[in-house]
């Protein structure tokens, strides 16, 4: 037993990973005039082999970005349509009351001391007695005489 975990009793030995290698890169020999130009007996280039790692990451980076851009986007219309709603609720409220108060002025325009009232005001007159049009016979039923 090694001395490291006598003294740490929370510390496992864990498995061993190999240490990361980096990538090998390529030297790519160049044509014979460049390395006349260059002035180099063996002129060599890089290769791109970066160039994959860059891609992925901006491809990562635009679909990060989108994905940020949508929800910004559907957070802003969820919000709109909260406050759509807020507003329609409290239209509906109001138009509720609305009704209600008109409902019950026709129902004390219905009443029937206020129609009394209003035919008394366009000079009709009340009648003692009752008489009825039988709608089978056309018969008059009860004493049919002009109000005074």
């Amino acid at each position: 037993m090694s001395t490291a975990y006598a003294y740490d009793p929370v510390r496992r030995p864990g498995p061993i990973a190999p240490p990361a290698r980096p990538l090998p890169v390529r030297p790519v020999e160049s044509e014979p005039s460049t390395e006349r130009a260059l002035g180099t007996a063996a002129a060599t280039r890089v290769s791109p082999a970066t160039r994959p790692r860059v891609l992925a990451g901006a491809v990562v980076l635009g679909g990060a970005v989108c994905v940020v851009v949508a929800q910004l986007l559907l957070s802003i219309g969820t919000a709109h349509g909260a406050y759509r709603l807020a507003e329609l609720q409290q239209r509906s409220d109001v138009l509720s009351h609305q009704q209600q108060v008109q409902t019950e002025a026709l129902q004390s325009l219905a009443a029937p001391q206020h129609l009394a009232a209003r035919a008394a005001a366009l000079g009709m007159v009340p009648e003692d007695s009752a008489a009825y049009l039988d709608a089978r016979t056309g018969a008059v039923l009860g004493s049919a005489a002009p109000a005074r």
